[in-house]
């Protein structure tokens, strides 16, 4: 796991909120990641200077509790339907003793943390999801030091008469078919666990791209 990270993303946004570090694959089994998303608006005169200067705060406080199994990034939504917002935090953690561990420490200690977000952000929903990595993105050799990507979502379900253990295996195709034609990026599916509601979906299909150009690129490929 990268150590602890807050960086502006500029992401494409067709579900609510996202992104995922995971271990493809554990020898019993898939791997999962538990994984949070806040999405939030800026508050009358705040803006992304503000929460860089809070972000700050944030991660020396993080180090200072010895907190290096929590990645997070914020991510400014470039295409946005009906539920608009100014940015998102989305937070990764180890496991699930850890993400345990860190709501202990953040609700009884991280009060004067908290109170600097509030001061900059009104955040209208939290949820946590079940992060499940399909294929793993390539490293970024050209610019290993570049920290901002790119991410698309959407809503999925499973059709009607159809299996989990299908979807996978059509995934496992996809997969193999994207590595063949030269798809970049990495792909996620995320699991709803905790704090939505009235949602008409059963999971989310999270991918990244190094950058517009790379996300681009794909979308071409689809074409041909």
């Amino acid at each position: 796991m990268k150590r602890i990270l807050a960086t502006m993303v500029s992401a494409l946004l067709f579900g609510c909120t996202g992104l995922a570090v995971a271990d493809s694959h554990e020898a019993d089994g898939p791997s999962f990641n538990p994984v949070e998303g806040w999405t939030c608006n800026y508050n009358d005169g705040k803006g992304p200077a503000d929460l860089d200067t809070t972000v700050a705060a944030w991660n020396e406080w993080m180090d200072d509790k010895g907190q290096g199994d929590y990645f997070a990034v914020t991510m400014t939504p470039n295409y946005f339907g009906e539920r608009a917002f100014d940015v998102a935090w989305v937070g990764v953690w180890r496991d699930g003793n850890a993400m345990g561990r860190g709501a202990d420490l953040w609700i009884n200690e991280g009060g004067e943390i908290a109170d600097g977000f509030s001061e900059v952000l009104t955040c209208d929903s939290h949820a946590n999801f079940a992060s499940q990595n399909v294929k793993q993105p390539a490293q970024n050799d050209e610019d290993p030091d570049d920290d901002t990507f790119v991410v698309t979502f959407s809503n999925c379900s499973i059709r009607e008469g159809r299996t989990i253990d299908e979807y996978m295996a059509a995934q496992e195709e996809w997969k193999a078919y994207a590595d063949e034609h030269g798809f970049t990026g990495g792909t996620w599916i995320w699991w709803p666990v905790y704090g939505e509601s009235d949602n008409d979906y059963d999971f989310k299909i999270v991918s990244s791209a190094d950058d517009h150009a790379a996300m681009g690129a794909n979308w071409q490929l689809f074409r041909e």
